[in-house]
């Protein structure tokens, strides 16, 4: 699939992983040219820009064209703009898209669930040790 039958708006998303690790981030393709740069808007977690100029990532898009049918771009290359005061993203690609199937990890939208998460994690195993030492203390009296 070339970038320029890539249908305006569609609904994509971005997978960046290292080191067998990945994270996936949901955006919104808002133009195409020369069959090379996807543009799309920027990728905000917790309000804060995504940013995936980072070296050793494996990046790739994967876009809907239609419910149930996607294509993705490998080894892509994204960069963050800015024009008229708003960020933007381009995707820079040099191979056509494949066909493929949906991602079935979920995206990230916000690191807080997980650091909530954590928290509880934490405070639920620190209520079995307290609860265990009473235990143990009440036996022995």
């Amino acid at each position: 699939m070339n970038v320029e039958d890539i249908p305006i708006p569609a609904m994509a998303a971005i997978r960046v992983s290292k080191e067998g690790k990945s994270a996936l981030f949901e955006t919104t393709i808002i133009q195409t040219t020369d069959n090379k740069y996807i543009y799309t808007m920027p990728v905000r977690v917790d309000n804060k820009l995504v940013n995936f100029e980072t070296k050793g990532l494996l990046k790739e898009i994967k876009i809907e064209f239609a419910p149930f049918e996607f294509y993705v771009w490998k080894n892509i290359s994204i960069v963050r703009f800015v024009e008229d005061g708003k960020s933007y993203l381009r995707i820079r690609t040099t191979t056509p898209g494949i066909k493929a199937m949906a991602w079935s990890e979920k995206p990230v939208t916000s690191t807080k669930k997980k650091k909530e998460n954590l928290i509880r994690e934490e405070a639920l195993e620190m209520a079995n040790v307290v609860q265990e030492k009473a235990q143990t203390e009440g036996d022995q009296q």
